[in-house]
Parts: structure tokens; C-alpha cells; sequence
């Protein structure tokens, strides 16, 4: 399961940035997985069957808190209950409103027309942050052969579509690698000049080191009414 080996991974990257930056703070453990009937539960809740990784992922976690931008990947309980789920339908249109709006301006589309995939109502958010700039959804219309659903990905104000989850995770283990390597080329600059500064500090110390006389200078004869 090449998407468990990205979770994995995702982690660890997570913990590398926070023991460099402790101020992003320690990554959140994922909770245990959910039993079988909760899994089911939601699908019949959704009226759809979920992707297998995802599925497989709520076996083994019930959710992933802040995996990506803030967002989290919901577990059974959001997923059945549906509150975040219609807050991320809300983003969704209101995001496809300023888009098609957008369009009709420019090329004189009228704002109630749709792409094949344009219905944003339909899509099934599964993932989203607490003042819900970023969203998952699956799109239940674009199901692979293995049963992946392909994924809107919509964060400040851009939206991006992935061929399903494990890409998803892919996108977002690629990104914390490279911020990760920016991180540690950053402290490496910083780390040479200060390097130098000390050497440089060191090698005058010891010029004045050698420069101070061994043996105090002798102190002139002072004349004295004994000495005449």
C-alpha cells in the first residue's frame, strides 16, 4: 500500500520541520482506526461507496488531523453527521460561482451553465480547515476501474484536480520535503558565516596572545633620601 508508506512518510517529514521549527508545533497523532460498522455506516450515509484507500485508511485512523494547509482528513463521525461536509459544499459553490462568473465575463458564458464536472453541489467534501480555505472532495461522477475517486482540491482561491488519494498524498509529501530541504539549506548559510565570525574572533585572540610580554617590564630606580 503505497499511500500507507506516504502517511508514514508525511509524518515523519512533519516531525523534522517542528524539532527545526518548534514553533509549528509537534504534529498530531491520528487517531485509532474505526470499526467496520461505522465505516459502513457512512456509506450508506453518503449513498456511495468510499474509495479503497480511504476506506482503508478509516480501518486503521479515524481521520488525520492537519494534513495539509490546516486541513484535516475527517473521520466517521464528521463524514456521517454531515456538519463539515455542508460547510465544504458551501465553499465549493460559492468558489464555482466566482469562477463561472468570472468565465461568463470574459468569454460571455452565461453564469448557470456547467462543465461535465462543474456541479460542485455533487462533490463529497472529506477533508477541510477550521476557517475552510482548504477542501477535499471526492467526485463520485469519476470513479477509476480500482475504485479511486478522483479529488477537487481547492485552497486560496485555486482549485486543483487529482486522479485520486494516493496522489493526493503524494502532492503533499513532495511539498513537505521541499520545504523541509529549503529549511535545512537556509540554516546552513546561516550557519557558515557565523562559523567564519568565530574563527575570525578566535585567530586575533590568539595574535593577542603572543603579543602580551611573558615577563613584566622592569620598574625604573627611584631615588631616595637613603639612596642619595
Amino acid at each position: 500500500m503505497e499511500w500507507l508508506e506516504s502517511m508514514h512518510r508525511i509524518r515523519a517529514l512533519k516531525l523534522e520541520l517542528a524539532r527545526m521549527d518548534p514553533r509549528r508545533g509537534m504534529p498530531i497523532a491520528p487517531p485509532a482506526g474505526a470499526p467496520e460498522e461505522a465505516i459502513a455506516g457512512v456509506e450508506r450515509r453518503l449513498g456511495m461507496a468510499l474509495p479503497p484507500s480511504y476506506r482503508e485508511l478509516l480501518s486503521r485512523h479515524d481521520g488525520w488531523p492537519q494534513l495539509f494547509a490546516g486541513a484535516s482528513l475527517l473521520g466517521v463521525r464528521a463524514l456521517a453527521r454531515g456538519s463539515y461536509m455542508d460547510v465544504g459544499r458551501m465553499v465549493l459553490e460559492h468558489c464555482e460561482g466566482e469562477e463561472v462568473r468570472g468565465a461568463g465575463e470574459r468569454d460571455g458564458v452565461p453564469a448557470t451553465m456547467r462543465g461535465r464536472h462543474g456541479a460542485r453541489s455533487a462533490l463529497v467534501p472529506f477533508g477541510i480547515d477550521a476557517a475552510a480555505e482548504t477542501v477535499f472532495a471526492w467526485d463520485p461522477e469519476a470513479r477509476a476501474p480500482d475504485g479511486e475517486l478522483e479529488i477537487i482540491l481547492w485552497t486560496n482561491d485555486v482549485g486543483l484536480r487529482l486522479s485520486g488519494f494516493p496522489e493526493l498524498l503524494d502532492m503533499v509529501k513532495d511539498m513537505l520535503a521541499a520545504e523541509l530541504d529549503d529549511r535545512r539549506k537556509r540554516a546552513a548559510a546561516q550557519i557558515e558565516p557565523a562559523a567564519l565570525a568565530r574563527g575570525a574572533v578566535a585567530s586575533r585572540s590568539r595574535v593577542r596572545a603572543v603579543a602580551v610580554p611573558l615577563t613584566p617590564a622592569p620598574r625604573p630606580f627611584l631615588r631616595s633620601a637613603l639612596t642619595g
